[in-house]
């Protein structure tokens, strides 16, 4: 799921996003960094200090964050 995230924003824009990476094989893994944020599944957004699990389209993950921005995605 993480993977399809990243190609909903396009090389360009998903660099542009502070993450950190939780699977502990993962490169530059911060998985205590997770452990103590209770993270269960990925991908998982932290927007505004609320934890909002698994996939988002680009338009919620726009609404959540207050993005106003174009939204032709």
């Amino acid at each position: 799921m993480c993977r399809q995230q990243k190609e909903l924003f396009g090389t360009t824009a998903y660099r542009e996003i502070t993450r950190i990476e939780c699977d502990p094989r993962g490169r530059n893994a911060q998985p205590q960094l997770c452990a103590r944020a209770d993270i269960q599944a990925y991908p998982t957004w932290e927007i505004n200090g609320r934890f909002y699990r698994g996939g988002q389209s680009l338009d919620r993950l726009a609404a959540l964050s207050g993005y106003t921005g174009s939204r032709e995605f």
